[in-house]
This record gives structure tokens, sequence and C-alpha cells, in this order.
């Protein structure tokens, strides 16, 4: 501890951090795989980098993981200053296009996940090399970093080109190695589906910039556009600008396709992205194109199956990180004051246009019928019928599904349309009109369903009276004025 002279009966002390114990906190901030992986392709981005290639090797005695891009590189001077902890400060003016702010990330993120970090630069062909490892740090109880002019036996070297920078990760012991190297493969191909959809307006050209080629041990990565601009059914609404908290804001919404207008299983499943699309839907906040968070409404709103079709594109530059609030992490971000009412709003809207997409699925034959269990559809000159998903008792069950459940329910649905027998059924009403007769529910299943579709039809705002001429038409209830007229006076609620 160094004194230093104060004001008045006032002193100033110099307290030193304890080396070894803070930098092994520093591995606890909350890094996983997948996030330190970001963190260091943001260096390699604002670097000016347009290939970025991982390398991994598993082998739990000799695990190492290299991340070489063809970016600026460093000189000796500026590579000894990008090791310090904290580096640059997060107040200090940056680029347009850095993606850093803390000059934290490249430490903190590689201890997160190893003990030995070695960095090896080279500008114009000259090459630096500097080590970071904290059993040395530990054991000296100092802040030291090893340099060196050459970088000989290091691994993954080899790759660099006349400019560019390697970050090699050895000594790993957090990286689920522990269970041996097929886990450890496991969680490397999860930062790699992370850095798809991270960096995916990287990956390829857009506004005049040149696509960055990413790969993994030589497998090419491919961008995992959250708004499926490539479906020519997706709905993009326009672009709004605007300035809040002296920051720019561009805010624009999609409303991806229903599955009727999507061709496979596949491509449903790929817009639907890893966790399915209920859980895919709300905002995307992109810092310099880079994403910062998703899949969020901001606790502004519930995920909601009318809304699971939505998703908001918002960019933000570097200059908005304080009033977004983003994290050393990058990890987590909360929208002004001065933008939450307009958010909400917007919210509020795409739960109507998300719910008119289920809906308009060709011209609808059957008007005369406002909740209809079967829908008939044509489009073009085919004709089909399918179960309604809309319906309310249908949607009322379907939320109570997790994403898995309403998944197979939905599949069920579809199986029963597709088996449904027409044939028969054109034969019978040719041939037996007479004779059919439709299935119908007792009176105490009346009840019960028509209980709950009365309290679903409020909750989505519809009066007593429209209510009752709906339900005068629908089946199974038409012909039944008198349960419903009591089911309305009771409140529809169990009496």
């Amino acid at each position: 501890m160094t004194e230093r002279p104060g004001d008045g009966d006032a002193s100033y002390h110099e307290v030193r951090p304890n080396a070894g114990a803070l930098i092994e906190s520093l591995r606890d901030i909350g890094y996983t795989m997948s996030s330190a992986l970001a963190d260091i392709v943001d260096n390699s981005l604002t670097a000016g980098a347009t290939e970025l290639s991982i390398r991994v090797h598993s082998n739990p005695d000799d695990a190492a993981i290299g991340i070489v891009d063809n970016g600026a590189g460093m000189t000796r001077e500026e590579l000894v200053e990008a090791m310090r902890p904290g580096s640059r400060s997060p107040t200090e003016a940056r680029s347009a296009d850095d993606l850093g702010r803390f000059g934290l990330g490249l430490k903190t993120a590689s201890f997160s996940q190893c003990r030995r970090l070695t960095v090896v630069t080279r500008r114009q062909r000259v090459t630096a090399v500097a080590v970071w490892d904290l059993d040395v740090v530990v054991k000296r109880d100092a802040w030291v970093v090893e340099t060196r002019e050459s970088a000989d036996g290091i691994r993954f070297a080899e790759l660099l080109k006349h400019n560019g920078t390697l970050i090699l990760w050895d000594k790993l012991d957090r990286v689920g190695l522990e269970l041996g190297s097929q886990n450890f493969l496991r969680i490397m191909n999860e930062a790699s589906r992370h850095l798809e959809l991270v960096f995916h307006r990287f990956m390829k050209s857009e506004q005049g910039r040149t696509a960055v080629s990413f790969d993994v041990n030589g497998r090419k990565l491919a961008p995992v556009d959250p708004f499926a601009e490539w479906h020519d059914a997706t709905i993009r609404q326009a672009e709004d600008r605007r300035v809040v908290a002296g920051g720019a804001v561009t805010i624009q919404a999609f409303i991806l396709p229903h599955r009727n207008k999507v061709s496979s299983e596949t491509e449903w499943k790929k817009m639907g992205l890893a966790d399915g699309h209920m859980r895919s839907q709300g905002f995307y906040l992109y810092r310099n194109r880079r994403l910062i968070r998703h899949a969020t409404w901001f606790r502004m709103a519930p995920q909601h199956r009318l809304t699971q079709l939505a998703r908001v594109r918002i960019d933000i530059g570097n200059d908005s990180d304080a009033a977004w609030k983003i994290d050393v992490l990058k990890a987590s971000a909360s929208p002004p004051p001065g933008l939450r009412d307009y958010l909400r709003r917007l919210i509020e809207g795409l739960g109507g246009k998300s719910k008119r997409v289920y809906r308009k699925r060709g011209a609808k034959l059957t008007d005369e019928n406002p909740l209809p269990l079967w829908q008939r559809t044509k489009i073009d000159n085919r004709i089909s019928y399918t179960l309604n998903g809309d319906h309310p008792s249908v949607a009322a069950f379907a939320d109570t599904l997790t994403e898995a459940q309403e998944n197979a329910f939905g599949e069920v649905m579809r199986l029963f349309a597709a088996g449904l027998p027409i044939e028969a059924l054109y034969h019978d009403m040719a041939e037996h009109f007479s004779d059919i007769k439709q299935d119908s529910l007792d009176e105490t299943e009346l009840r019960s369903s028509g209980r709950q579709l009365i309290n679903q039809l409020r909750e989505m705002g519809h009066e007593d009276k429209d209510i009752a001429a709906m339900m005068k038409v629908v089946p199974p209830f038409a012909g039944n004025q008198r349960v419903i007229g009591e089911l309305l006076g009771q409140g529809g609620s169990e009496p």
C-alpha cells in the first residue's frame, strides 16, 4: 500500500489489487463458451478481418482452441497494451464500427475457458507474441505477461498471413473436458450455432459490406437469418428511424409466413431457430450489426401464440451503450424509457398482424360461420379442408402446452386433416344424404364447451350480444339458444 498526500485531514492510499485473487475472480463473470468466442470474434471484426477460422483440438491431454483472423494485426506495443485488463475506458469515444466497449473482453472471455492465453499478432510480416499464464500470475502474485518475438512452436501460428492475429487458448479447464472429448465437441457445436446467429449479418453481404468468412475446423459456418428475409411470404414493415437518448435507433418489424406458406417441415423448423417459433418471437437488438439480445419482449409483453410469428429488428450504434445499459458480456440490454411506450404500441399492433397471417390462408368460403372448426379454403384451383388452429377453444388449449407439445399437437391436427375421408363423404352426401347424422354433444358437454368458449370470446373483447349471434350459427351450439342464453346470463364462468 502506498500512501499519498491529501488535503487537510484526508490522505489517499493506493490499494493495489492482489493479482492472483483478482485474476481468478475475473474468470467467473458469467461467460459461456458461446459468449466467450463471440467476444473474441468482436475484436477480429473490429480489426477489419474478412476471414476467421476457429481450430479445435479435442484430445483431453492436449486440448486447445485457436481463433485466427486476417485483420490488421498489432504492433508489439499495441499487443502489450491489449493484454492489460481494462485497456480502454468504456467512456472513451470509439470508431463507429468498433464492437468493443470495456477493454476487458479479450482477457475475461479467454480466462473464463482456459488458464493460458497466447496472442500471436502480425502486422506487415512483423510478429509479436504475448502470453498470460494464470499459474504464473498466481505463483508470483504479480501482473506479469511474457512477451516473445517469435511464434516458433505455437500451435496454429502457421495459419497467420502477413497481417492478422491468433488467439490461442490452452490449459482448458472449463470447457467440459472432464466429461470427455465428445462433451467438449458438443459444446463447440452449440457455440458454432451461436456464432451463426449472432454474426449472421456479417456472414452475408449487407449494405455494400463484404461478407466475412467463418469456419470451424474447415467447416464453413452459414448465417442464420431470424427474420426469414429469404422467403417470399415474409411480411416486412417499413423501417422507423428515430433518435433516442442522443443515439440513432432503426426499428423494423417482420411477420414470418404461416406454416401453410412454407414448403417443408425442414424449412419451417429453420425459421423457428433452435428454440421453436413460440420462444423465438420478440425483439432482436443489434449493436453495429452484431446481435446483442434476441427473442425477448423486454418484459413488456408475454410470449403469446398470436405473436409467435412476429420478430422485430432494432439497430443501435455503440454510442447508445449507456442508454441501453449494455453489459460487459454484451448479453444484456434494456430499452431507454423514452422508447418503451413506442415499443409497447408496436407489440400490440404486431399481435393483430400476426393473427391475420394465421387466418389468411386463402379465400374463405364459410363466412356464414365466424368460428369454424373446419376451415374450407381455396388457393388457386386447389380446395382443402384443415382444422382451424385459431378457433378460440383450440387456441386456448394450445396456449397451455409447451413448445414441444404444441408442435406435436399441430402434427396431430394436420394428420387428422390429411386423413379426412373426402371420397367417402362425397359418396355418402350424393347417395345417402338424409341418412347422415353428425355426432352431437350431450347437454353437460355442451355447457362445458360453451362456457369455455364464452369466456375466451369475452377475453378477446367481444360483447355478449355478438357472442350470442356468433354461437347461434356455430356448430355444435346452433339450435341450442336456451343453453347459450343461460350460460351468458351466468357470466360464462362456473356457477
